[in-house]
This record gives structure tokens, C-alpha cells and sequence, in this order.
């Protein structure tokens, strides 16, 4: 079955929330957890439906077999003077990672946000040690603007974070 794009809310809110357990539950790489994050259902349907209201805001799913199994978020910073900025987020199924769900997700975020007159600027968090995820990154034209020393502590170890940024291309 070929995967699809589509937005949020073409999904079950506990279909996406499924998702989310997934992805945090099979990688400690995230720097909060999801009960950090979202406690429950209800707590992530109201972030999703407040995120769906900022302007150039962007949330979308990769289907495949009739189900979320890649998400990807772009959250606008609120502050009148970072407007122009926004986070990027995003995860993969444990089951079908390196099938190349997370390129094509992005690349179709990417995309959406050059047609946004709302965004200039990217900005992403990921573990210095998570190549996949960085390789990925690079190559869709993200570059590195700081490393975070013992930027996250999971037990007694210490993990370096990379703070990613990305002009948007007109």
C-alpha cells in the first residue's frame, strides 16, 4: 500500500495519540516524555486543535493501511517578534522507520511552508547522537547553530542536543 499525506485532522485524535505513544515509548531520543508532554487524550486534542489555530501552522500524518504512522508538526512561536519563526517536530512508527516515511513527510512540510507567508525561519531539537534523524535533516537543508552540552539526562547519562535551523526557500 503506498503511503499518504494528509493533514491532522483527516485522523482520529486517538488514532494520532496512538501514534505519538508509539514513537515516544520506542525511542528515548525525545527530550521530554509523552506523559510529560500529554498526560492524556484530552490534553493532546487541545494542543492540536490550538496549534490548528495559529496562523502557518502545519500538522500532518502519513497514512499507510489505513492508519497514522508518521506525523510531523510546525508550530508558529506566538511572540509578535517571532512570528516569522516556528518548531518543527516530528516522529515515525517503530515498525516501519527507515522506509523513508520521515523524508517524505518533510519534504511535503517544507513545501507547505514555502507557500506560507507566515513562515521564514525552522528551528528543530534533536539528540547529537540520533544520525538518521540528522542525516535527514541536513539533507533537506537544515544546518547546525548550537550544540546543547548535557542538554538531556535520561538515568545518570548525558546526551548533547542540536539546535537545527532552516530558512524557508520562496
Amino acid at each position: 500500500m503506498k503511503p499518504v499525506i494528509k493533514d491532522f485532522n483527516c485522523f482520529a485524535a486517538a488514532d494520532l495519540y496512538a501514534l505519538y505513544q508509539d514513537v515516544y515509548s520506542s525511542s528515548d531520543g525525545m527530550s521530554e516524555t509523552l506523559e510529560d508532554k500529554y498526560p492524556c487524550l484530552d490534553d493532546f486534542t487541545a494542543d492540536v486543535a490550538a496549534l490548528e489555530r495559529l496562523p502557518g501552522a502545519i500538522a500532518l500524518a502519513v497514512e499507510l493501511a489505513g492508519r497514522p504512522v508518521a506525523y510531523l508538526t510546525i508550530r508558529p512561536r506566538s511572540q509578535a517578534r517571532l512570528r516569522h519563526t516556528a518548531d518543527l517536530n516530528m516522529g515515525v512508527a517503530h515498525a516501519v522507520r527507515g522506509q523513508g516515511l520521515g523524508s517524505l513527510i518533510l519534504q511535503a512540510a517544507l513545501e507547505r511552508a514555502s507557500a506560507s507567508a507566515e513562515l521564514e525561519i525552522l528551528y528543530l531539537m534533536v539528540r547529537a547522537d540520533n544520525e538518521p534523524a540528522i542525516r535527514l535533516y541536513k539533507k533537506m537543508g537544515f544546518e547546525v547553530v548550537a550544540v546543547l552540552s548535557r542538554d538531556t539526562k535520561i538515568g545518570d547519562a548525558y546526551f548533547d542536543g542540536l539546535l537545527m535551523r532552516k530558512f524557508v526557500e520562496r
